[in-house]
């Protein structure tokens, strides 16, 4: 069999990253795009496209004749809280399979990797658990304009497509600050210093909604199987934990972690409360020889708001990935509290 390349798009974000190093872990040959390739690539190749530029699109990747799978987790980034362009983000795609399709001949596979809001999750109750039968949202989301497209573009190839379906990345990834276990340990760790329970930002119906959560190495792991499972040739899965738990269940257990006493539903803004904290972080930065980052820059505080906003229950049916043959499952608490652990070892939070 020939060698497989991948090629990653969106290869230095949380999830890029752990593609690159799973698709790598199996032996693949891979090449990661992203705008700014990292300074330390520990032997990988990446190369720096931008992915909304056509021409450049075409001048640093046409050259690939020998790309056999392509995983975009690639996406134009946007403020937290706005909406996310969608002509923008479709043409990137396009721009990519434009300039890398007609100079590979060995293509066989091209994966998108979106999420929960293909439901609309955000906009309020929807029946749950989400099939992929489930309707789209109607809302505009460049999903939409990915999923069309690229299977009008695969009509007559020998290649397939798939798409996944996560909700709430969570990982010990802590270069993202989109991170709700990052965000949460930042949190408590502050309470925790000023001697204050931790309280959930939410209202008392988000606390005790049902829930859900994608860890990234998971997700790489069911790319990985969708990328050569012929089951999975143009079809979507949902790929979450497995689990659904309530914020209710989970932040005692969290608060136990970190030494706080468990506080309930405060309604309140996290990214408010962390204002004027500055000072007791750069102290404990200080104190317990951290990584020094500004707290306004360690997370990003309004995607809290996302996260904890939801009243409704969440929660995705990922029985079609398991009658495939996908069956890892993820204990969504035991998740959070390795990443805490990951992040004191590595000298992120106290």
């Amino acid at each position: 069999m020939a060698a497989r390349h991948a090629l990653v798009a969106g290869a230095t974000g949380i999830v890029g990253t752990r593609v690159v190093e799973r698709f790598a872990e199996d032996g693949w040959r891979v090449t990661g795009l992203c705008r700014r390739p990292p300074a330390d690539p520990q032997g990988r190749v990446y190369v720096g496209v931008d992915l909304t530029d056509a021409a450049d699109c075409i001048s640093k990747l046409a050259p690939m004749s020998d790309v056999t799978h392509i995983v975009y987790a690639a996406r134009y980034d946007h403020p937290e809280g706005e909406s996310e362009a969608v002509g923008t983000n479709a043409s990137m795609l396009r721009n990519l399979i434009d300039a890398v399709e007609p100079a590979s001949r060995a293509l066989e596979h091209v994966h998108l990797v979106h999420g929960t809001k293909y439901y609309g999750h955000m906009l309020g109750p929807l029946a749950v658990p989400l099939t992929e039968e489930s309707p789209r949202a109607r809302v505009a989301n460049f999903y939409f304009e990915h999923e069309d497209w690229i299977r009008g573009r695969r009509r007559g190839k020998r290649w397939t497509f798939s798409t996944s379906r996560p909700h709430t990345f969570c990982d010990d990834y802590a270069d993202e600050p989109r991170s709700v276990a990052l965000l949460i340990a930042v949190y408590a760790s502050i309470a925790r210093a000023c001697d204050e329970p931790l309280a959930f930002p939410g209202s008392d119906k988000s606390f005790h909604a049902r829930t859900q959560f994608t860890h990234v190495p998971l997700l790489a792991k069911a790319i990985r199987w969708m990328s050569t499972e012929p089951c999975a040739a143009d079809e979507s899965y949902n790929v979450t934990n497995g689990d659904s738990p309530s914020w209710s269940a989970l932040w005692p257990r969290f608060a136990d972690y970190f030494g706080v006493e468990a506080g309930g539903p405060g309604a309140f803004r996290l990214a408010d409360y962390v204002a004027d904290k500055e000072s007791v972080w750069q102290a404990l930065v200080r104190r317990c020889d951290l990584q020094r980052i500004a707290l306004s820059e360690r997370v990003l505080w309004p995607y809290a708001d996302y996260v904890f906003k939801p009243e409704w229950d969440i929660v995705s049916d990922t029985s079609k990935a398991r009658r495939g043959g996908f069956t890892p499952r993820i204990d969504s608490a035991e998740m959070f509290l390795a990443s805490f652990d990951r992040f004191r070892e590595n000298g992120i939070t106290p």
